[in-house]
């Protein structure tokens, strides 16, 4: 296994491809336009659902929250390209089930970013410098999220 560095937050960043897709929207109000009117209506019902129909037994309110968090985040991962921008544990979930609907996930990262956004599963999993930089790269995700939109990231409560 390769040895871990704790890094500064300014250091802990992912390549950007330098070929994008022609179809990426470059304007940032565009971005965010598009990414608003993303229909997750059956994402969101699949969530609620309960576990012998693959579901995560989230209430309708909890999906509608993260559903609005994960749209957000997935703006930021667009304006702050190539910074580790970790999400919270929930809007991790919800990605998971977007990237599983794949045709829409690579249209959607086509428009957005113009090349396919990879999920990185074992970022902070290797070792106590790891959990380290997930931790700072955690911190720039909340710094990041209250900059723009006036408030953090927080567990949904019922």
């Amino acid at each position: 296994m390769t040895e871990i560095a704790v890094k500064p937050a300014e250091e802990l960043r992912w390549d950007v491809p330098r070929a994008t897709s022609i179809n990426r929207i470059a304007d940032l109000a565009e971005v965010r336009r598009y990414i608003d009117a993303i229909d997750f209506g059956p994402l969101k019902y699949r969530l609620t659902q309960g576990r012998d129909m693959l579901g995560s037994e989230w209430s309708p309110a909890r999906a509608d929250y993260f559903e609005r968090l994960y749209k957000n985040w997935l703006y930021l991962r667009r304006r702050y390209e190539g910074e580790l921008l970790p999400p919270h544990i929930d809007i991790d979930e919800f990605w998971h089930g977007h990237i599983l609907d794949t045709h829409a996930y690579f249209v959607h990262c086509d428009r957005i970013f113009g090349y396919y956004l990879h999920h990185l599963p074992y970022f902070g999993r290797r070792g106590p410098a790891g959990r380290t930089n997930i931790s700072t790269a955690w911190q720039q995700t909340q710094d990041r999220y209250h900059a723009e939109f006036g408030e953090y990231i927080y567990d949904f409560m019922e």
